[in-house]
């Protein structure tokens, strides 16, 4: 028997098409928004972008003992500082400062532990309030917050995360600048250890999605293999993993870590709102994140004054005196 369709069909499966082409168009534009606003936030904060364009006065000359003299600041030439190039000591470094990490607890005073008294408690809390703040995020949904939630998680996703903080390397590179060079590298061991330190405790804790309709309350533990893994927020500690970093790096430039946090937190609420995470998932996602870059920015702290004794010579000018002040300093 021949099939009929009825202009009602025609224009149904017409208007499904376009709805079809219209979200894939949606979805490029905002993981495109997305990688321009996670790269922007450190891209703005680098020198070429934050400095005054004015030229800074001259700094005065520096005569190092043994060495040549140079003006002070200016790193001679072929110089690199610490975490600024990929080599084996970097590769090395990631089992190191994983040791640090797993061990640092036996050297905590009682401000770290104090530290994780308020994330255990925060957890706890949330934990408490999981089924209520998931019935309210999936009562409020709506076609404003929806978007944000559809960047918030392109954001944190480490398919995306990783492939963006490579391309910033490429920047520092290619643009010859270390400062660059060293806060991708130092993004991209935090968000390496943070990945593992997640994939651990998921299959530790093996834990119920909310978006599978079972409760908080629903965790398998240990197991092999299976598909409940949602404590903790691997996205979420992805994207306070590389927040953290770029905040401390660009300190320097008011805006930066407000920026890099409010898309950090952008990622943990759009976990919840989409329905991938519960609300302690999310929260202790992101304290594993900052955490973890805290201690490897501690790790790697940049040593602006390496050589303590030189000779400092300052000219002097002036109506009574006219000629050089020589400093030593010990």
């Amino acid at each position: 028997m021949p099939m009929r369709f009825s202009q009602a069909d025609e224009s149904n499966s017409g208007k499904g098409s376009h709805d079809q082409a219209r979200s894939k168009c949606f979805k490029m534009v905002s993981r495109i928004t997305a990688a321009a606003m996670f790269l922007g936030a450190a891209l703005t904060g680098s020198p070429a972008f934050a400095e005054p364009m004015t030229p800074p006065p001259l700094p005065p000359l520096v005569v190092e003992i043994g060495t040549e003299a140079k003006p002070e600041g200016i790193p001679a030439k072929g110089a690199s500082s610490d975490m600024d190039k990929i080599d084996l000591d970097y590769a090395t470094g990631y089992l190191t400062d994983t040791g640090k990490i797993l061990t640092s607890p036996l050297r905590w005073q009682a401000k770290e532990w104090m530290k994780a008294g308020l994330v255990v408690g925060g957890t706890t809390s949330l934990f408490f309030a999981d089924k209520a703040v998931k019935e309210f995020a999936q009562k409020n949904r709506s076609g404003v917050a929806s978007p944000f939630a559809s960047v918030g998680n392109f954001i944190g996703d480490p398919m995306y995360v990783f492939p963006s903080v490579g391309a910033f390397y490429l920047y520092g590179y290619l643009a010859d600048d270390s400062k660059v060079r060293r806060a991708s590298l130092l993004a991209l061991e935090s968000l390496t250890i943070s990945g593992a330190f997640t994939s651990v405790i998921k299959m530790v804790a093996r834990r119920h999605r909310p978006n599978t309709g079972d409760p908080p309350t629903d965790w398998h533990g240990p197991t092999l293999g299976g598909k409940y893994v949602s404590f903790s927020s691997g996205h979420t500690s992805s994207a306070f993993a590389v927040a953290t970093v770029i905040a401390a790096e660009y300190k320097d430039t008011p805006y930066v870590a407000p920026v890099a946090y409010g898309l950090a937190t952008l990622t943990a609420l759009s976990r919840i709102y989409s329905n991938e995470h519960w609300s302690s998932d999310a929260f202790f996602g992101a304290a594993l994140g900052y955490f973890v870059s805290k201690a490897v920015l501690s790790y790697h702290k940049e040593d602006k004054h390496k050589k303590e004794s030189r000779v400092t010579v300052l000219p002097q000018v002036g109506k009574q005196m006219t000629g050089l002040t020589v400093n030593y300093k010990f």
